[in-house]
């Protein structure tokens, strides 16, 4: 299950012995499979070729990777669709050291990994918490899931764009001119009108809440524009 590592031309990766990491599967046809962190590199993701394999719809086919060096453990997202989430903050580019303690995440599903040591030093996969937004936004494929669920049929493209500018600001108030240039960059006069922004608004949000009337996702910020929470 576990691939041998090491490159042509250098001295193959030996790991010591004693006292290796494991990842531990919960949930997913793999639920209870242990396997034991062997070579210096460990990959993730939905394909079977993975050292872990995760069937889970958000993963990517290859979505991440676990590197072993003299220094310690690292995680690297491997340009997964959905990201790779390093204690709620999604790795952008380069490897993440891991410490104990720290919480793992794939994409917007419910694995999560939790790289322990002591005793043996431990990555344990689990269901048990959930995912920490219940808006999923994937820019790539430009489908956006609500609570783990695909929106069917898609939402049309200026739904999309809006909601997409949100999610690059999750957190923060985005104004009302930044709505029109963003989603309405053929509008080169900026003459977008406020009624025509909360249509789409009102629109998006029918499709992502649970009560439209009283949002709790895409809310409004008075006087000013609108936040994706």
């Amino acid at each position: 299950m576990l691939s041998s590592g090491g490159n042509e031309g250098q001295p193959e990766y030996s790991p010591p012995p004693d006292d290796r990491p494991t990842l531990v599967v919960e949930g997913g046809p793999n639920g209870g499979v242990t396997v034991t962190l062997t070579a210096s590199h460990t990959t993730m993701g939905r394909h079977a070729d993975n050292d872990v394999v995760f069937d889970e719809a958000l993963v990517s086919r290859r979505h991440a990777v676990i590197i072993e060096t003299g220094t310690g453990f690292f995680i690297r997202d491997l340009e997964s669709t959905n990201g790779t989430f390093l204690n709620d903050s999604r790795i952008e580019s380069g490897e993440q050291s891991i410490k104990n303690g720290d919480i793992i995440r794939l994409g917007g599903g419910s694995i999560t990994a939790i790289f322990t040591e002591g005793g043996g030093r431990t990555l344990r996969l689990s269901t048990v918490e959930p995912p920490p937004a219940d808006i999923i936004v994937d820019t790539r494929a430009r489908q956006v899931y609500v609570k783990g669920d695909r929106l069917e049929p898609p939402l049309t493209r200026k739904q999309f764009d809006l909601i997409m500018l949100l999610e690059s600001r999750r957190g923060e108030a985005v104004s009302r001119d930044e709505i029109a240039t963003s989603v309405w960059p053929e509008r080169e006069d900026g003459d977008v009108g406020n009624h025509e922004i909360e249509q789409s608004v009102r629109r998006v949000r029918v499709r992502i809440e649970i009560d439209a009337s009283n949002p709790e996702y895409l809310v409004t910020v008075r006087g000013y524009g609108y936040r994706l929470n």
